[in-house]
């Protein structure tokens, strides 16, 4: 079988043989793209699938991290972060010449 005879696109329908081989193969070449628009959308429906467990994750991850700083700032604020209070009286201390 010729390509150009049996091509699936081409401006010149009226020029070629249009018998029941060439509608067949026609009819062929619709059912290999239907699969392949098939697989497509199963593998773009997948990636946005992923996308949307991802982007969940990461926005409760960003969440929980918004919430630690909060506390953390509270904390400080209120002068009851431990960690922070050592780093501040350990510096004073350095400071003044106390501790080394």
């Amino acid at each position: 079988m010729d390509n150009n005879k049996h091509a699936l696109a081409t401006d010149k329908l009226a020029s070629l043989p249009l018998d029941h081989i060439w509608y067949q193969t026609l009819a062929s070449n619709f059912e290999i793209l239907q699969q392949y628009l098939n697989k497509f959308d199963e593998l773009a429906d997948e990636v946005n699938s992923n996308q949307s467990l991802q982007s969940a994750d990461l926005k409760k991850k960003l969440t929980d991290m918004q919430q630690q700083m909060n506390s953390k700032i509270n904390r400080i604020t209120l002068g009851t972060d431990e960690d922070t209070i050592r780093l501040v009286v350990t510096a004073i201390l350095q400071e003044q010449g106390v501790i080394k």
